[in-house]
């Protein structure tokens, strides 16, 4: 959400305690995965749906892996619930961040569960390893005003996306997917993510699977199984998990991106800590009932 003005002393204050909170946690070397493109929007209402600007923020903050000085103008999603507009999607630096990896793991043939703002599936247009795109999506109001919102002159390769209107968990392809892309939950860490992107998964049979706020699920495999320093995860680590889970997710072959998930779900919990105005968690090796109850939450 984004807040009146504070005072200079209060914006000092808040930047300070962010700072104190990420100190150990936020990645500051180059991310491997290329920077997200945001599209471009305009205002549009359908139904209890709406599209609307957000305002350019000189503020410090975190994205999901790294911190930044300055939030640009966007746009949202809002949706009406019991007469007030509640923000359901936006172009956060968290948003674009969480996504990265995602887009650079797709290729192929793709399967989208869950159409949101459509970042996901601007970027996949873009790069031409991406032959195919079907989204599927549930929501008829939240299509129409996506197709109300975007100005499609600036959409690259709109002819490789396809629509399926429908529950994602009832799709079966009548062709082979390369990769599939979950992202029909609001929040990252959702406790119900895993399980509906293996059951989706069940129906795909995708060769390749990543789903919104993974690395959640990967810290709690982790505390479940007592691994005594969360800060030396490792590939190892992660193929196991994936391997347990039944899932060839995305990501296996790298150094760094166990290291790079456990840092995100870290830092996201202390910056919840920070901005509620409690005492900077600190995290140690084996500190995972800290991060556990952040999860549903999160």
């Amino acid at each position: 959400m984004f807040r009146s003005q504070r005072t200079p002393e209060a914006e000092a204050y808040r930047i300070k305690r962010l700072r104190e909170a990420l100190s150990d946690t936020v990645i500051t070397d180059p991310l491997p995965w290329a920077e997200p493109v945001v599209p471009m929007y305009q205002e549009a209402q359908v139904a209890d749906w709406r599209c609307v600007p957000t305002p350019e923020l000189n503020k410090a903050g975190v994205g999901y892996f790294r911190p930044y000085n300055y939030l640009p103008a966007g746009w949202m999603f809002e949706q009406r619930v019991d007469g007030e507009w509640m923000r359901w999607m936006s172009l956060t630096p968290m948003e674009l961040e969480s996504h990265m990896p995602h887009i650079a793991a797709a290729w192929g043939t793709v399967v989208v569960a869950g159409l949101g703002m459509g970042f996901f599936l601007y970027n996949i247009l873009r790069k031409p390893k991406v032959t195919r795109v079907v989204v599927l999506e549930k929501d008829a109001n939240l299509l129409t005003l996506f197709n109300k919102a975007i100005r499609r002159n600036c959409w690259p390769h709109l002819d490789k996306f396809e629509l399926w209107l429908g529950d994602a968990l009832e799709f079966v392809p009548e062709h082979d997917v390369d990769f599939l892309f979950a992202d029909i939950w609001p929040y990252f860490g959702d406790d119900t993510a895993l399980a509906k992107t293996q059951a989706i998964q069940a129906n795909i049979h995708a060769k390749t699977v990543g789903f919104w706020g993974q690395e959640w699920d990967f810290v709690d495999w982790l505390r479940e199984r007592d691994v005594p320093d969360i800060w030396k995860v490792n590939r190892a680590l992660y193929r196991q998990f994936c391997q347990e889970v039944n899932l060839p997710l995305i990501e296996q072959d790298s150094v760094r991106y166990s290291l790079l998930a456990v840092s995100a779900v870290i830092a996201q919990v202390r910056i919840s800590t920070a901005k509620a105005g409690s005492e900077i968690m600190k995290i140690e090796p084996n500190d995972y009932e800290k991060l556990t109850p952040m999860r549903k939450q999160a």
